[in-house]
């Protein structure tokens, strides 16, 4: 099973472009907000879908998602 069928199964949402993937689990979201705070074209809680992944580049988004306290947010790089 792929990292994305894992988290998928686990009841992760996905958002992908050619770069990279970002998995969201809504029920452990703290709203800590490190998301929002480090690209908020990238994360916008009022816009759906919240995550678009053209607003910024995959290397950056993965280190915003690496800040994230819960795990509500996780990434696969291709």
């Amino acid at each position: 099973m792929s990292i994305k069928e894992e988290l998928i199964s686990k009841g992760y949402k996905a958002y992908e472009n050619d770069e990279i993937i970002v998995f969201w689990k809504p029920d452990l979201c703290v709203h800590a907000t490190e998301c929002v705070r480090g690209n908020n074209g990238v994360f916008n809680p009022t816009r759906r879908p919240w995550v678009d992944l053209s607003q910024g580049e995959a290397n950056e988004i993965a280190r915003i998602i690496d800040k994230c306290p819960s795990g509500a947010l996780k990434y696969e790089l291709k």
